[in-house]
């Protein structure tokens, strides 16, 4: 029991780290391949929502079990305890920043696309008189 608190949080550290890696190489920072990032998925959504709990559960339970955590491990947790919170709040905020850049970069880049594909297509399908409500597709601005 001693030492599940912090077996936990480096679980959750390392769950925050994987999550920051993968969104850093979903946005193709280096390779210049900016037009080919996609939005942000579901499964580096709840990789951050797992990091995050896998980063609360120590804290919850060290208060829960204090009484049967040995007084060497109690006094550890006690001086670590407010650095190891700033490392965690600082992780998540890390990924959180990293998945708006990778959502923000997919945005740019699927217009992009769709410019190019507009640039592509033929401007006098409907006989000239074609406007943006004309084809089938809900309108972007609303």
């Amino acid at each position: 029991m001693n030492a599940l608190p912090a077996m936990l949080w480096i679980i959750g550290a390392a769950v925050a780290l994987l999550v920051c890696v993968v969104t850093v190489m979903n946005s193709h920072y280096r390779n210049g391949r900016a037009s080919e990032v996609r939005p942000v998925s579901w499964t580096v959504i709840g990789g951050h929502v797992a990091s995050f709990v896998l980063l609360a559960a120590p804290y919850v339970v060290y208060l829960a079990n204090s009484e049967s955590i040995g007084a060497h491990a109690r006094s550890l947790y006690t001086k670590l305890g407010w650095a190891s919170a700033a490392v965690a709040v600082a992780l998540v905020t890390v990924e959180l920043v990293l998945m708006y850049l990778q959502a923000r970069r997919a945005m740019l880049a699927q217009e992009a696309r769709a410019t190019v594909q507009q640039d592509a297509a033929p401007s006098s399908e409907t006989g000239g008189n074609a406007t943006d409500d004309d084809d089938d597709k809900p309108s972007s601005l609303w």
